[in-house]
This record gives C-alpha cells, sequence and structure tokens, in this order.
C-alpha cells in the first residue's frame, strides 16, 4: 500500500505551487521539510515507526494532524455502516425467511424480483430521488452533518436516509443468501425428522433451519459491514456527510500521501477485527461450530 501510492501519479506539492510564477526552491525546501526527498525506504520505515507510536504523521494538503482527521470522521462512518446493517439485516432477513417458505409462488417471485432491482440499483439514484422530492414537499433537514455532542438527535436523523438506501441494497443480499441457504437447510435429514415428529411450519424455522442457515449470511453481513465503513464515497458525498470514504478520495485526489495511508490501513484493520468478530459469533448461532478442549 506504502508503495502503490507513490506510484499513482501526481505530486502532493503540486498543491502549493502558483502556476503562474513557479518557485521549485521553496517547494523544494517544503519537501525538504515533510521528508519528501528520502529514499523510499527511508520514509517507509520512518511512517511505519509512527504508525506503531499511534502517530500517521500530518496530512500534507489539509491542515491538521491524520489521526485528527480520522477521529473526527470514523464515528460518522461506523454509525452509517452499523445503522445500514441494520437496516439490511431487519429487512433482508424476513424476506429471505418469506421466500424460502414460500417457495415459487408469489411471495418468493415477488421477493426475487424486488432483490434484482435493488441490487440493481445505485443508492445514490434512490437518494438523488428522495432528495429531490424532499425538496419540493416536506423539506426536512437530509443533508448535512450535525455532531452528536452539539445536537445528538439532528445527529441520528441525518443518518437514517443514508443508512436506509445502503441498507435496501445491502437487504437485496442478505435476503438472497438467506432464500439460498434456508432452502437446502429444510432439505436436510434433520429438519425431515423434526417435520415427522410434527413440528409446526414456524417452529421448525425458527428453532432448526434459520440458526443453521444463517452462518453464510453472518458471514456476508460481516463482510459488507467492514466495506461500508470506507465504500460509502458516493452516499457520503449525495447527502454531504464527511466521513473516512470522502476522506480518502479527498487524500487520493491531492496525492496527500499521509491522508492515503493512514485510512487505508484503518480500514483494512476494520476488516480484519470485523471477521474475528464474526468468527466469535458463530458457536453463538450454531453450537456444532463450538471446540470443545478435551
Amino acid at each position: 500500500m506504502f508503495s502503490m501510492v507513490r506510484i499513482i501519479p501526481g505530486d502532493p506539492l503540486s498543491a502549493f505551487a502558483d502556476p503562474s510564477n513557479p518557485d521549485p526552491a521553496a517547494l523544494d525546501a517544503l519537501r525538504h521539510e515533510l521528508g519528501l526527498d528520502q529514499p523510499w525506504y527511508t520514509q517507509y520505515f520512518v511512517w511505519l515507526a509512527g504508525v506503531l507510536h499511534g502517530d500517521f504523521g500530518r496530512a500534507i494538503t489539509v491542515p491538521g494532524e491524520v489521526s485528527d482527521l480520522i477521529a473526527a470522521r470514523l464515528p460518522l462512518s461506523l454509525g452509517l455502516a452499523v445503522l445500514g446493517t441494520i437496516f439490511g439485516a431487519l429487512i433482508g432477513i424476513p424476506a429471505g425467511v418469506l421466500a424460502a417458505t414460500r417457495w415459487r409462488r408469489l411471495a418468493d417471485h415477488m421477493v426475487r424480483g424486488s432483490t434484482f432491482v435493488l441490487m440493481a440499483t445505485p443508492p445514490f439514484v434512490l437518494g438523488t430521488i428522495l432528495i429531490l422530492i424532499n425538496s419540493l414537499t416536506l423539506r426536512l433537514p437530509l443533508v448535512g452533518f450535525s455532531r452528536a455532542a452539539t445536537d445528538p438527535l439532528k445527529a441520528i436523523g441525518v443518518l437514517i436516509l443514508p443508512a436506509l438506501l445502503i441498507g435496501l441494497v445491502l437487504a437485496g443480499v442478505i435476503a438472497r443468501y438467506t432464500r439460498g441457504t434456508l432452502l437446502d437447510t429444510l432439505g436436510q435429514d434433520f429438519v425431515r425428522t423434526a417435520r415427522a415428529k410434527g413440528a409446526s411450519p414456524g417452529r421448525l424455522v425458527r428453532r432448526h433451519a434459520l440458526r443453521n442457515a444463517l452462518i453464510p449470511v453472518t458471514t456476508v453481513v460481516g463482510i459488507e459491514l467492514a466495506a461500508f465503513v470506507g465504500g460509502t464515497v458516493v452516499i457520503e458525498t449525495v447527502f454531504a456527510l464527511p466521513g473516512m470514504g470522502t476522506l480518502l478520495i479527498t487524500g487520493i485526489r491531492a496525492s496527500d500521501y499521509p491522508i492515503i495511508q493512514a485510512t487505508v490501513l484503518l480500514i483494512g484493520a476494520v476488516y480484519v477485527l470485523i471477521n474475528f468478530v464474526v468468527d466469535l459469533i458463530y458457536p453463538l448461532i450454531d453450537p456444532r461450530v463450538r471446540v470443545h478442549t478435551r
């Protein structure tokens, strides 16, 4: 990652150059002050030593420390990701169960058709339409950002619509996974045995089939949750939300190495952490996953 950001064309100091009256000496002095004139391996070990001490360096094109920039934006991205995942799970899992229990019936066809539409429609399209409709009707404060410390209700309120939009797309994915895995589970021997013993259809799904079918669904939810932390750039742009995605794009456009390095590193760490948490959740969903030490 450190090497790739330096392969990208662009000079982070170009923002400080005056096209009409360039001053190479001033740029060289600034490059020396930032350590950009050092060999790449020297820059790498200096940066790595700072990371190990929790110091991601100072941004080049944006005033302030990179750690402060991330600390100001990460809570918003995490809140948006968590809310979007909650909406997706609350909509997608029941829809998948409905489709599986009504296999090849009208409800199944409606759920499958809806998931295709949701997965094929970019969230920013729905977001733009809703913002336009709102501007002509209710005029609710849907765009903008407010910090929780100053106005908690507004801070949560402005996240509901963008979270719902990304949650709808995630709901399409979750519904399809839930439907597929639940259909496979309903065809297994232990489900047939429970049905032969007189278990009602509802109890059959809730107590026997659904828990076994949720393992791959949980994996998908965890992966999507991690992706939302830095992958909601378009939604953040449409709704004017200063999150991690917009910070990453700002760094890429300006070739701001410290911002790109810290943001990508943090997103990768979030992926690892969430996948680890998902692994810990598996035994709670399906007791057969538990490993007993003898």
